[in-house]
């Protein structure tokens, strides 16, 4: 488990610098904080940008066994906008559901790809199409007083996404067993089916006051049926 939160943080400079044919000297405007979710980093007014990380990437562990209120629910890790232009979901031949989506300008990293972070939000956005279209979706959960939350993710990273690639989302679930739901997660490049990220991750349910309870029974008739029937 680790986090996936990639900031591009910029060394102090001391003391003042000299303008160039000026006779001046000139002193640094100093720096300013930056909010990256939960993670505070300093950016300079007279460099290059700092590359703010998605707040819905900032991954946080759920310890299953205990009861904890500040756990990160998993419509917290929705992008704060759409960062993709997704379509509608489909499910394919071999059992996944797929959704389809484009990379944006502000996702990329000053390399010219995909922040690490960003898949994390592409994951969870392709996960939201499908509990919507089964009709359990963020808005159904908040209307129980139930919620979902996200254990644990673990990506592995196979080839970058650049601008403007089109790629799909593509997950399917291969085990429910008591509060767990297990999750595997592929992003492939379109046309060509290129590996991007291979991923797997672990869903618990929790109940009104954030205990882990059992799947959920709604919850868990319409995944048996999608994928495991």
């Amino acid at each position: 488990q680790q986090q996936l939160c990639n900031s591009h943080c910029l060394p102090a400079r001391a003391g003042s610098i000299a303008s160039p044919g000026s006779g001046r000297r000139v002193v640094p405007l100093g720096r300013r904080r930056a909010s990256l979710g939960k993670v505070t980093a300093y950016a300079y007014p007279t460099t290059r940008r700092v590359v703010d990380a998605a707040k819905s990437s900032l991954l946080q562990d759920v310890h299953v066994a205990a009861s904890n209120p500040s756990l990160q629910l998993l419509q917290d890790y929705a992008p704060a906008k759409k960062s993709a232009k997704q379509q509608n979901g489909s499910r394919t031949k071999d059992g996944f559901y797929e959704v389809e989506m484009t990379v944006q300008d502000d996702e990329l990293d000053e390399y010219g790809v995909v922040n690490n972070a960003i898949y994390a939000s592409y994951i969870h956005s392709g996960r939201d199409v499908f509990l919507e279209n089964v009709g359990v979706g963020v808005d159904y959960w908040t209307s129980t007083g139930n919620a979902l939350a996200l254990s644990e993710l673990n990506l592995k990273f196979y080839t970058p996404l650049r601008k403007d690639d089109r790629f799909v989302v593509r997950m399917k679930v291969v085990k429910i067993k008591g509060v767990r739901i297990i999750v595997e997660h592929l992003i492939e490049t379109l046309p060509d089916r290129k590996l991007v990220v291979d991923a797997k991750a672990t869903a618990v349910c929790l109940d009104n006051k954030y205990r882990p309870t059992r799947v959920f029974p709604e919850l868990s008739t319409k995944l048996h049926q999608f994928f495991l029937s």
